[in-house]
């Protein structure tokens, strides 16, 4: 039970870096609003495209970031060094992650609509989202539904953009979402309260709650499926490749007094016999339109 504990706690910290006075700072500036806003994006994945299920895993530590055991460690601000594990000569993550190079092939369908007025995050906020992704487990035997349908103004750890944010760079060093992915241009992102349906049946972790949320819709960060699907460090973020939108429940519930550690109940159990206490989708298959 402790052991579960801990990789639910390390699973949340790898998505939800805490950062206070950023959201301190965005209080003052929640009335800002978008050049040309509104600034409408439509996204489809459709039902017969590539859809993947990431499975939990280590992640190796970019050194061009973070250094590496021989040259010394970097960017301890980011992850510190009592935070890491080695590898040979790289940093990795101690323990399993949400940002692992391990998939399976799913089937699953999406769409998502987004409309992006306010510019930084505050107590109040006119963007919108209405989305909808819908996909298998691995063995096809569990369908999972979720539904968002507003933005979170923003959100206790690093800047969102008043929920929705559009074209802008995150992850890796800039400190906006977890720096285990890849720094990255997001042509849509977006955080908000998502209803999570399993086998038909709300799950949202309790009564009053909902989960949280992530997607965004990015440069490809991803290698080719014959080519393993690992995730990129900086210098191999495919630009010119096709986009993938990002799917991602963290082992987060939102509650009435704030966000709260609280394992996604997937029911997907895996090969150890433990519950997946997250979700990450990767729809491979994308439409946009504006």
């Amino acid at each position: 039970m402790k052991g579960r504990k801990t990789l639910i706690i390390a699973l949340a910290a790898a998505v939800m870096v805490v950062s206070t006075a950023a959201a301190a700072v965005a209080h003052s500036r929640s009335n800002r609003t978008v050049i040309g806003a509104p600034n409408n994006v439509r996204m489809v994945a459709p039902k017969d495209g590539d859809v993947r299920w990431i499975l939990p895993g280590v992640r190796k530590l970019d050194p061009a970031i973070f250094g590496t055991p021989s040259t010394g460690a970097l960017r301890t601000d980011l992850i510190p060094e009592d935070m890491r594990a080695v590898d040979g000569d790289v940093y990795t993550t101690p323990g399993p992650t949400p940002f692992s190079d391990n998939s399976a092939s799913i089937e699953g369908h999406a769409r998502v609509k987004v409309k992006d007025v306010t510019s930084v995050s505050g107590t109040t906020t006119q963007d919108k989202i209405n989305a909808k992704f819908e996909f298998t487990s691995p063995d096809g035997s569990i369908e999972y539904t979720v539904v968002v349908k507003n933005a979170l103004p923003e959100i206790p750890d690093h800047e969102n953009f008043g929920g929705v944010g559009v074209n802008a760079l995150q992850h890796g060093g800039t400190g906006i979402g977890t720096p285990l992915m890849p720094q990255l241009m997001a042509f849509v992102a977006f955080w908000g309260p998502a209803d999570l349906y399993v086998n038909g049946e709300l799950q949202n972790g309790g009564e009053g709650r909902q989960r949280f949320v992530h997607f965004m819709l990015s440069e490809r960060v991803r290698s080719s499926v014959d080519d393993g699907y690992t995730l990129a460090f900086d210098d191999q973020v495919d630009p010119e490749g096709t986009l993938q939108a990002h799917l991602i429940l963290p082992p987060v519930a939102l509650t009435a007094t704030g966000p709260t550690g609280n394992p996604v109940p997937t029911g997907f159990i895996l090969p150890n016999g433990a519950e997946q206490p997250f979700l990450h989708i990767m729809y491979d298959t994308v439409k946009v339109s504006r």
